[in-house]
């Protein structure tokens, strides 16, 4: 039997750790696969790992250098097969162990667009530092899987990704369970009507520009912003320069969110880079209407089923709007347009037409399909 180890750095409420759980709960997928999950850092788990999965716990508390020490290790007391990574750290420790001798089979999960997360992280000779790391050692896996086209691509042009080992999976999103959950009740208390964004509180988000946006439009119902972060007070004190408190609500954090989503008018996100925006994936599954930027990368393939896509003013994609990133007038263009009631109803359609795309049947298998050729290979 195959041994399989899933390396991740923790188990916390992002798009990765999602990503692999929905990976996790279709079991049927990996019959005959002896499968675990690796977590590099010993921290308390914020979803459900399957009961039938063993779990094991480094202590690596953040470090680099640690998570590849205590990996080595582990690899060369239980000798999996394949190890598929997810995040980052856990991505260069398993590409530098494979290129250290490790094995092994490696395999790298890459959920943002790496060059925009890097370029709003950081600048200069600190932007050039952190990027090493995954430009020198990413290209020793045997294959790396990009969330996206556009996240593929970034690998290989930017970070030495041979093409010839790079390849897209769109994230899974197990429709059923969402839609179970979003007949629960509401965690938060919520206005009548209302609009919705979500996301952690931080400035790749760009809640400024869309609270702006929004307060420029036509819209009488309340934007509710769900999600938490390091942003939180100075969005608060952003609102209140505006005079807009009773206008824009944050909502904090609620571990259920579909409640919420799916008694939304519709969703709008002003993101300036994602992987694949798994909000908005989730925000059609429920039947919303979407907005969204049109960042690198992961809306354009959403929205308009095409990676390379310009446009300088708000586009009525195919399956929901697309504006231009950082543009005000046009974003504020979009929430206009959602005015029409009629409009609505249509893009709530196309919604849930487009998310039964990303249906974790169809995903998960091209998932495992594929990381059996890998080691059959």
């Amino acid at each position: 039997m195959k041994k399989i180890v899933f390396l991740i750095n923790s188990i916390k409420l992002g798009g990765a750790e999602r990503a692999l759980v929905n990976l996790l709960s279709k079991p049927t997928f990996y019959e005959g696969f002896d499968v675990s999950v690796l977590l590099l850092d010993d921290e308390p788990l914020a979803r459900e790992v399957p009961d039938h999965i063993k779990l094991v716990k480094l202590d690596s508390g953040g470090s680099l250098l640690k998570s590849v020490i205590n990996l080595k290790e582990y690899l060369k007391r239980n000798s999996p097969d394949l190890v598929v990574s997810f995040l980052v750290r856990s991505n260069v420790a398993n590409a530098f162990l494979r290129w250290f001798g490790v094995h092994s089979k490696a395999v790298l999960c890459e959920r943002m667009h790496l060059s925009s997360h890097l370029d709003n992280q950081f600048s200069g000779l600190k932007r050039r530092i952190a990027s090493l790391p995954p430009t020198l050692f990413y290209r020793f896996a045997d294959a790396a899987i990009g969330v996206s086209t556009g996240v593929t691509n970034d690998l290989i042009a930017n970070f030495s990704m041979p093409k010839e080992k790079a390849f897209t999976i769109f994230n899974p999103y197990n429709t059923e369970e969402i839609l179970t959950k979003a007949k629960a009740p509401s965690e938060v208390t919520i206005p009548p009507e209302f609009i919705i964004s979500t996301g952690r509180l931080t400035p790749a988000k760009n809640f400024k520009h869309l609270i702006d946006a929004y307060l420029a439009s036509n819209e009488i119902a309340p934007l509710c912003i769900l999600g938490e972060g390091a942003q939180k007070q100075e969005l608060l004190e952003f609102i209140q320069q505006r005079s807009a408190s009773e206008k824009v609500l944050l909502l904090g954090y609620a571990k259920n969110p579909f409640p919420i989503l799916a008694k939304a008018k519709y969703y709008i996100s002003a993101s300036t880079n994602e992987g694949f925006p798994n909000a908005l994936v989730e925000a059609m599954v429920v039947g919303l209407p979407v907005i969204m930027t049109n960042c690198p990368s992961g809306p354009a393939e959403i929205l308009e089923e095409n990676e390379v896509f310009n446009s300088e003013t708000m586009y009525i994609g195919k399956h929901g709007i697309l504006v231009p990133l950082n543009k005000q007038s046009e974003l504020t263009a979009a929430i206009n347009y959602l005015q029409d009631n009629e409009r609505r109803k249509v893009y709530s359609v196309k919604s849930i037409r487009r998310a039964s795309d990303f249906h974790i049947n169809n995903i998960a298998l091209d998932y495992w399909r594929f990381l059996n050729t890998v080691l059959q290979n």
